[in-house]
């Protein structure tokens, strides 16, 4: 059983409310058990994203260090392995 916190007021956009509340009547649920279920699914790619732009951040800043694909390539003893066409094709 999850112990809850306090409670947190939130303005949202009439269009997304309405889609809150939607929801939760379809699910019978309340709205708040709809956004919490929400933020317990998406907050950590949230937060992931924010890294990586922190990151990114730093790189172009020059604090922080990249390193050339085709060295990690070398470093893992893979400069010589091939890629099949199109493997690619389908990352995000």
């Amino acid at each position: 059983m999850t112990v809850l916190g306090a409670p947190l007021a939130v303005r949202l956009p009439v269009e997304l409310r309405e889609r809150v509340s939607q929801l939760a009547a379809a699910t019978r649920r309340s709205q708040g058990d709809v956004i919490r279920e929400v933020l317990e699914r998406d907050l950590s790619r949230l937060e992931f994203e924010h890294r990586v732009l922190e990151r990114a951040a730093a790189v172009r800043s020059g604090s922080v260090q990249a390193i050339p694909a085709a060295d990690v390539d070398r470093m893992l003893g893979l400069e010589d392995a091939s890629v099949p066409a199109g493997a690619l094709d389908d990352v995000s």
